[in-house]
């Protein structure tokens, strides 16, 4: 791959991509370009990096673009990530999780110009997995139309490269949270985690909603984290048309959770579609991507729950 100059991040204003914004302008010398329709990013996300100089922003869909040749990198995280709302709201999930993305490959085959595109996908492909810790080569076993929506893409992209010299990497995200993980205004609030979920509900004073039992486990990673594999995708030109898993590699029960953020905890009906565990076996990341998870979920909610109770005090 040659140097790379000039980026373009899709769904910039979003979770993930204005904390990958942010990582890239901290870390790199990469210009960026972000667009967002900011149907369920907010621009407050990237307020700190509109007046900088490698940042230019625009307001449009992925499919409004019109060419990709001055980019080195695409990385696309526009998407409208949330389970239990994709049974619902059906089309209008899949034309921003499947038809957005297929309008970004389509405009690289019209242009013959194939950026090394930085896909983020989903770890809930897996279902509920057999082998725990997970490894990319687990069967498939979508339980629902979001996890259904990030596998087509996965498959389009592998088909597609057999006739185009297409030019990939698929992040399959675990359960990303940190900064901006929740907006309580807006239901479809890209990749609203359980965390930002409950640290919210604590500031509030209200009780943790735990479903089911509170069991099941998750695989929590640090958002940094998660934009840190995004940069080192972009520039390990030596793998390419490959997926892997972005997870911290350990587990907390959702019960443990809740348990580390309030007293104040109420018990719901069990959510369908949900998968019991989640668990990344992220080694092929550390070893081909040299990339590392560095941060401590427990560290974290400790801060944040300090920095809530300070402003009561």
């Amino acid at each position: 791959m040659k140097e790379i100059k000039q980026v373009l991040i899709t769904g910039v204003a979003g979770f993930i991509g204005s904390n990958l914004l942010d990582f890239i302008i901290d870390q790199t010398d990469w210009r960026v370009h972000g667009i967002d329709n900011l149907s369920t990013g907010n621009k407050d996300n990237i307020a700190a990096q509109l007046d900088h100089d490698r940042f230019t922003f625009i307001e449009m869909r992925v499919s409004e673009l019109k060419s990709v040749k001055q980019y080195e990198v695409v990385f696309h995280l526009a998407a409208l990530p949330r389970i239990q709302p994709s049974f619902e709201a059906i089309i209008e999930h899949v034309d921003a999780n499947l038809n957005e993305a297929l309008s970004l490959i389509e405009l690289m085959v019209a242009e013959d110009h194939f950026p090394r595109l930085v896909y983020s996908g989903s770890s809930s492909i897996y279902g509920n997995p057999e082998l725990v810790p997970t490894p990319e080569s687990e069967s498939i076993k979508c339980m629902n139309p979001y996890a259904f929506q990030k596998y087509e893409v996965e498959k389009y992209l592998e088909l597609l490269s057999d006739r185009y010299p297409l030019n990939y990497i698929t992040l399959r995200y675990f359960n990303p949270y940190g900064p901006r993980s929740f907006n309580p205004l807006n239901s479809f609030n890209a990749y609203s985690s359980v965390i930002g979920i409950f640290l919210n509900r604590r500031s509030q004073d209200n009780p943790l909603y735990v479903t089911g039992d509170g069991s099941q486990r998750r695989d929590f990673i640090h958002v940094r984290d998660v934009a840190a594999a995004n940069v080192a995708a972009a520039q390990a030109s030596e793998f390419s048309n490959t997926a892997y898993n972005i997870g911290q590699g350990d587990t907390m029960s959702v019960l443990e959770l809740a348990q580390q953020i309030s007293t104040n905890i109420e018990f719901i009906e069990m959510r369908k579609g949900e998968a019991d565990i989640t668990h990344a076996d992220n080694t092929k990341a550390k070893d081909e991507l040299k990339w590392q998870p560095a941060m401590n979920l427990s560290a974290y909610l400790k801060d944040e729950i300090a920095l809530i109770d300070s402003k009561r005090n």
